[in-house]
């Protein structure tokens, strides 16, 4: 039962990112948009990652899920290199967090069991437990496959301190955006005396803008992450 509540809960979260960022899609131009779109297939693919009827269909294809998210990853890269190229190697990092985050949906994707394997990702000692399993929480339990590789492969810890790195750079950034977020607003609430008459024109829209579903995505998608990739190691 509590595997199959953490498994909709995460569904509940993945499909909460692809349509609070499909609103963001609808509001931003240029990069902005390109990211939106790739978070919306991310929450996407997460919630057919966690969902107890899909999670192992999902894992049967997952190469080709894999493939999808590894051309989101190319794409930010180009676009961080594009950025770096017209304002310095500081602009890099507009892109690094959907880089990481589409190489982390790759890594994650891979270490799904299918119907009639184990995991993808070379975790040697897998014997693609998970498979017709009660719930997507434990298809997401390739943990089976990585913990059980521990015993007998050096390349299963390297996987597992991957996924324990990755889980905390999720975390970190879901601090660091709200923290940002709410400095944004302390800040601008400091100038209202004398943009008073401009914020009042914008602000019926508050709860849909930009930088709200910036934030709400952020968090929605740092916290799926870090919770499947974490599961994964357990």
């Amino acid at each position: 039962m509590a595997g199959h509540l953490l498994g909709w809960t995460l569904v509940v979260l993945g499909a909460g990112v692809a349509v609070g960022n499909l609103v963001r899609l609808a509001l931003v131009r240029g990069w902005g948009r390109y990211e939106a779109g790739a978070e919306v297939v991310m929450g996407g693919g997460m919630a057919v990652m966690a969902a107890p009827p899909t999670a192992t269909l999902y894992g049967t294809y997952g190469v080709w899920w894999a493939a999808v998210f590894g051309l989101l990853c190319l794409g930010g890269v180009a676009r961080s290199v594009r950025h770096a190229v017209r304002g310095g190697v500081r602009q890099v990092r507009r892109g690094a967090h959907l880089v990481i985050g589409s190489a982390a949906m790759v890594v994650m994707t891979l270490a799904m069991p299918g119907a009639a394997s184990g995991p993808t990702l070379a975790l040697a000692g897998s014997s693609g437990h998970g498979h017709g399993g009660t719930g997507g929480t434990e298809a997401v339990g390739a943990a089976h496959g990585v913990a059980e590789a521990a015993a007998t492969s050096g390349s299963a810890l390297v996987w597992r301190v991957a996924f324990w790195a990755l889980a905390a750079y999720f975390l970190v950034s879901v601090a660091l955006a709200v923290r940002a977020r709410m400095r944004e607003t302390g800040g601008s609430s400091a100038g209202t005396v004398a943009q008073a008459r401009h914020r009042r024109a914008t602000r019926t829209p508050a709860v849909l803008s930009v930088p709200n579903a910036r934030l709400a995505g952020h968090i929605g998608m740092g916290g799926s992450m870090a919770t499947m990739l974490l599961m994964m190691t357990v």
